[in-house]
């Protein structure tokens, strides 16, 4: 399986916008010369998609950023190999401006994607729970609610984030995207793909994390080309789906069996056992708290529940699709 994106931003030389067939905006420096000229999609409410078009007079480049909402009829196939060029004949088609879409496809490369998979798998609650309590390194990844839909994992890495989200598709269609979905001809078709989907959302934001994370380079065509194993290899970052399922009563002592009752008291969440030791001062200094905490750790996977198992079921649903 090739690689597919949701949103992509790809750059190449200016001289491939070949006409503004409408005004667009333009960009000045700190000296009030023009630096370039832009359109944004945002500024357009009749347009039911993003999508950012901007040159550079002084590094004579032209940035075009676009979602795979941009196919239009065809936007469950994401953005591709097979699908790359039909996103920018359709660019050309709404009346905005003529790119040259060989010589972009031939001479641009990208520089930022959220690489994509769509899975047969209702995001539940208790998928949802499982998902969180099973962080491998809790101290590195932090979570947030993504749209009210799902959960974002992030991590500050040299090179800047690392990050998967993870969402109800068709609910952030539903709530988010109605004015796309009255714009198509197969509105309902739409509608029923994404249904118990769940989207796991990968973004590389740079091109050196492209370069890194994938192994190729960034022209448009060896970007496509490449082999999508990203989104698990983010996935097993993540997630750590190593526990068995053991009974407490297999703790070796109370010490362990106390610990694990106290893990179920959180919800078997790491962060908050450690924030509730913290303030409550049980530990005068760090060290001390640090070995107990690689203890909880120790016996959280010892007794894992169906939660790990939860979690390995959705690997292997990613896996799959």
């Amino acid at each position: 399986m090739f690689v597919k994106c949701d949103t992509i931003k790809i750059r190449c030389n200016y001289k491939y916008l070949k006409e503004m067939k409408i005004p667009f905006n333009i960009q000045y420096n700190s000296k009030m010369t023009e630096q370039g000229r832009y359109f944004n999609s945002k500024h357009y409410s009749e347009m039911p998609y993003n999508l950012y078009i901007a040159t550079n007079n002084y590094h004579q480049s032209l940035e075009i950023e676009f979602s795979s909402k941009i196919l239009k009829e065809r936007y469950p196939e994401l953005i591709s190999r097979d699908t790359i060029r039909q996103c920018l004949v359709n660019i050309n088609s709404l009346g905005i401006c003529t790119l040259d879409v060989d010589g972009i496809l031939h001479h641009g490369w990208v520089i930022r994607a959220d690489i994509t998979k769509d899975v047969e798998m209702k995001l539940t609650d208790e998928r949802l729970n499982a998902l969180n309590q099973n962080v491998g390194n809790y101290r590195r990844f932090k979570w947030s609610h993504y749209e009210g839909k799902g959960i974002t994992f992030t991590k500050d890495v040299i090179y800047g984030k690392e990050e998967i989200k993870v969402y109800n598709k068709y609910a952030e269609l539903l709530s988010h995207s109605r004015n796309f979905l009255n714009s198509l001809s197969n509105r309902n078709e739409i509608t029923n793909y994404f249904y118990g989907k769940t989207r796991f959302e990968v973004t590389l934001k740079s091109e050196k994390q492209i370069m890194e994370r994938l192994g190729v380079g960034t022209g448009i065509m060896e970007f496509f080309n490449a082999v999508d194993i990203i989104v698990v290899e983010q996935f097993d970052k993540v997630f750590d789906i190593s526990a068995t399922i053991l009974d407490v009563t297999k703790c070796n002592d109370f010490d362990e069996w106390a610990m694990a009752h106290l893990l179920d008291f959180y919800k078997r969440d790491l962060k908050q056992v450690e924030q509730s030791l913290r303030s409550s001062s049980v530990y005068n200094s760090r060290n001390g708290l640090n070995e107990r905490m690689k203890k909880f750790k120790a016996v959280k996977l010892k007794t894992g529940r169906k939660e790990s198992e939860i979690v390995k079921q959705v690997r292997t649903l990613l896996l799959k699709s």
